[in-house]
């Protein structure tokens, strides 16, 4: 299994998750009680830590790691830890939201008002580093807009073809971008930012792609509005149903869509001199196509007994 997580970062995640929940109690220990369960029910496990450390969630606490790993051998600690402290609060803020866009059953409207503390403690992680007229704030608002307006674009709707897919869908993690460019700041390394911003836009695409691939029989029961299923009500025959169309055509075609995302992010990879994110992009990429051979045994398993049927 993938595990691309150095057990410092390991310890600094687990810390971060461990802080939200002790400053909540702290704070608005109420509130405390409802939001640590739901932030516990989101892990699956006994450990919060274990949501974000998951070997198919998004990285979004690799990324600020490899980035300065690849500016000095030896990681700024407190840096790493005030990242990981707001990119914890920013996700569950993120998490909140689209959890109650969606009507989850599980996310009441009355954790709503958490949102006012993940949002506090996402931001003022980083005023300890920038000033408030450092140039990175002016990013910090540019992306976190951003992070908003797509999720409400999202939301809305109803025709996604590629190009409103990367633009809009696959902008979902775009927030990952301000930790990134925290590190570069920090380090005087501003040029950094753009190549790494380029490649969390790529790297949202291929993985909200996996994602909308592997969960289609969800989706579709609950009548989401995905490429993959936008896809599939324009290219599927008529009479054809969905099912039919994803073994004939589409589960095929998603797939070669991915590895070509893949190969680009490899290219990427190595232009942005981190042995450590080609290394995670080739661990990624073997699970996805183990996941992927698995599916094709199974629809080769569902053709034969339809054949047989007649």
């Amino acid at each position: 299994m993938l595990d691309s997580y150095d057990p410092q970062l390991k310890v600094i995640v687990a810390e971060a998750v461990s802080s939200i929940y002790d400053n909540m109690q702290t704070s608005v220990p109420f509130m405390t009680k409802n939001a640590g369960e739901w932030m516990q029910q989101l892990s699956g496990t006994a450990k919060m830590e274990d949501y974000f450390l998951h070997p198919v969630a998004f990285p979004m606490f690799l990324l600020p790691w490899w980035v300065e790993k690849t500016l000095q051998p030896q990681l700024n600690e407190a840096l790493q830890t005030a990242i990981a402290y707001s990119t914890a609060n920013g996700y569950y803020y993120i998490r909140l939201i689209d959890n109650l866009m969606d009507g989850d059953a599980d996310t009441p409207l009355s954790l709503l008002p958490a949102l006012n503390f993940f949002h506090s403690q996402f931001q003022h992680s980083y005023y300890h580093y920038f000033p408030s007229n450092h140039t990175f704030w002016n990013l910090f608002h540019q992306v976190w807009f951003r992070s908003g307006e797509s999720a409400m674009e999202d939301a809305h709707q109803t025709d996604i073809d590629l190009a409103r897919f990367q633009q809009i869908a696959a902008q979902k993690v775009c927030a990952a971008k301000i930790p990134i460019a925290a590190v570069c700041y920090y380090h005087h390394q501003p040029e950094l930012i753009q190549p790494w911003s380029n490649f969390v836009d790529l790297l949202g695409c291929w993985h909200q792609m996996s994602n909308d691939l592997f969960d289609w029989v969800k989706d579709s029961a609950h009548q989401s509005k995905t490429y993959f299923l936008c896809e599939a009500a324009r290219q599927k025959l008529p009479q054809e149903s969905l099912t039919v169309w994803v073994m004939r055509y589409g589960f095929n075609w998603a797939c070669e869509l991915l590895q070509t995302w893949m190969a680009e992010l490899q290219k990427q990879a190595i232009s942005l001199h981190s042995p450590d994110l080609s290394h995670y992009l080739t661990q990624r990429e073997q699970m996805f196509l183990y996941k992927r051979d698995e599916v094709m045994t199974g629809f080769k398993s569902m053709n034969h007994l339809l054949n047989v049927l007649g």
